[in-house]
């Protein structure tokens, strides 16, 4: 009887599922209420509760109940870890015109995050060097629960993240040096070093991080000056680096004794509770220059910190002479967006973003089907999908013409040669709708397309088969055989393109003629 009990809370879920009452991202009832709606005990829907989430159905977030999860019914797209250095080619401004251009859709798209509400005129009063006491305080205070511990006197705050890794790389390195890049990351890293004439060896993470042996090898073959690391979620791919990794990447840091910069702006974006380790979180000799900071599209809605480390002496002239302060209204916004009992925290966003990529993942599925697979994705904000072709050059921008806000292209943050079969979407979209119909026409114009081609090279290879002795009757066979072709070709063309208007299907079974086929006629002449 309490197995059935348990197994009723299963069937309610998966009722409310199918007639669309509950949909991924969601938040369940709370237990009580579930309870009394059931009229079952506390302790029997928590059981059922149990039975959900061991399942994969349902996630349990601390101080914020349940939510539901989707449940991909496609097999995971892997990203796997390169097997080889790539030094980055220096296309000139090329990179950083492409990178400029996308940069929208790697922010959070919320209008209201982090926007200072107070009056317009005292929004751009400066406040000159690291920032106010209490600020700082305020993000130290948030960085111990990233396991980092930093005194508020050694914190700098920037109204911008790459204003604050652009100064970094001039006072650390020279032009020319070579500077190791784990990749995929956030494109700004890459364009960034190329226009300060830094050459960019690129090792590429999968799903379980780097090859480390291979960056042993690059670190001592090649004059490398700088090291760069993107955070715990590697932009886009959303990777969870584990403590391991995390504990060698520092004892190789140790022995070649390079400056190291982890850029780090999504560690709080977690798919699961609790706090995420850094590299810094395990920097006890102060190697790594950590720059942090949360950004959100609108003027005046970004805000960055970073923590010299050893290098504190060296930079702080950058950092004074760049002028990157906050005003006191961008201040004022950073403080409470880091409190955690805000409406505008950082960790509530956090679990809306979730929950929305959630729904987004479900929809992305639902529209495309077996045409796109997905990589496990812990956290970061953006989803990386894989294509199961890639699109063609003209499809790719009209798709950017009209989403640049909403994707990025693979090929701009993989340097791998199925770069272009990935595609990051952005999981703060309000409405992913629009995107999934214009991805869904594209790739099926794209698949459509060569669906010709292996009818002709079957007509080739039949003609080129063909018995003397027996031309008729081989000939009859190979116009059967075209025409079934034809005729599939047909049905792919009006399931995949779209259902044709009222007058179009009247047309078509009206008339009783053939289509005329130029490659019937070329048969008929040749073999009568």
């Amino acid at each position: 009887m309490a197995d059935f009990l348990y197994k009723g809370v299963v069937d309610w879920f998966l009722d409310q599922m199918s007639q669309e009452a509950i949909v991924p991202g969601d938040k369940m009832p709370s237990l009580r209420v579930l309870s009394k709606q059931l009229g079952l005990s506390l302790n029997t829907v928590i059981h059922g509760y149990e039975l959900l989430s061991e399942d994969g159905w349902i996630e349990s977030r601390p101080k914020s109940g349940y939510f539901v999860c989707h449940r991909s019914e496609t097999k995971a797209a892997l990203l796997l870890a390169g097997d080889e250095l790539r030094e980055l080619a220096n296309d000139g401004t090329k990179p950083a015109w492409s990178c400029l251009a996308h940069r929208a859709a790697l922010v959070d798209q919320s209008d209201t995050f982090l926007s200072a509400a107070v009056r317009q005129e005292d929004i751009h009063l400066p406040v000159l060097g690291k920032g106010h006491l209490a600020v700082r305080e305020a993000v130290s205070d948030y960085l111990k629960g990233l396991g980092i511990k930093a005194h508020a006197s050694q914190l700098w705050l920037g109204y911008s993240p790459l204003a604050m890794f652009t100064q970094t790389v001039q006072t650390l390195t020279q032009r020319g040096d070579s500077v190791l890049v784990l990749t995929p990351c956030d494109p700004r890293i890459t364009t960034t070093l190329q226009s300060l004439g830094r050459q960019v060896i690129a090792l590429t993470a999968g799903e379980r991080g780097v090859d480390l042996d291979l960056a042993i090898r690059c670190l001592r073959d090649k004059p490398i000056r700088l090291i760069v690391l993107p955070g715990q979620f590697s932009f886009p791919a959303g990777q969870l680096v584990s403590n391991l990794s995390l504990r060698r990447w520092l004892a190789i840091i140790e022995e070649a004794k390079l400056p190291v910069i982890e850029w780090d702006l999504c560690s709080h974006l977690a798919y699961r509770a609790g706090a995420m380790m850094t590299y810094k979180s395990l920097d006890s000799s102060d190697h790594i220059v950590y720059i942090g900071g949360v950004e959100s599209k609108g003027v005046d809605r970004s805000a960055s910190w970073c923590l010299p480390g050893k290098h504190q002496a060296l930079l702080e002239g950058a950092f004074l002479g760049a002028d990157m302060a906050l005003s006191d209204a961008q201040q004022m916004a950073l403080s409470d967006a880091l409190q955690p009992t805000s409406k505008r925290s950082l960790m509530k966003r956090a679990r809306e973003i979730w929950a929305n990529s959630e729904r987004i993942k479900a929809h992305l599925e639902a529209r495309l089907g077996d045409q796109v697979s997905f990589a496990a994705s812990k956290g970061g904000m953006s989803l990386w999908m894989r294509l199961s072709k890639p699109l063609e050059v003209a499809s790719m921008t009209a798709l950017l013409a009209s989403f640049r806000h909403a994707i990025v292209p693979g090929a701009l943050v993989s340097h791998e040669a199925d770069a272009n079969h990935w595609l990051a979407v952005n999981v703060t979209l309000d409405d992913v709708e629009p995107l999934a119909n214009a991805l869904a026409e594209h790739l099926v114009v794209d698949q459509i397309e060569p669906v010709i081609e292996p009818v002709e090279a079957k007509i080739e290879e039949a003609i080129e088969a063909l018995d003397p002795a027996k031309e008729n009757e081989q000939a009859e066979e190979i116009v059967d055989a075209i025409e079934s072709d034809l005729q599939m070709f047909d049905v792919l063309e009006v399931n995949n393109v779209g259902a044709p208007d009222k007058e179009t299907k009247k047309s078509r079974n009206a008339t009783t003629e053939p289509l005329y086929n130029p490659m019937l006629d070329l048969i008929n002449h040749d073999f009568g």
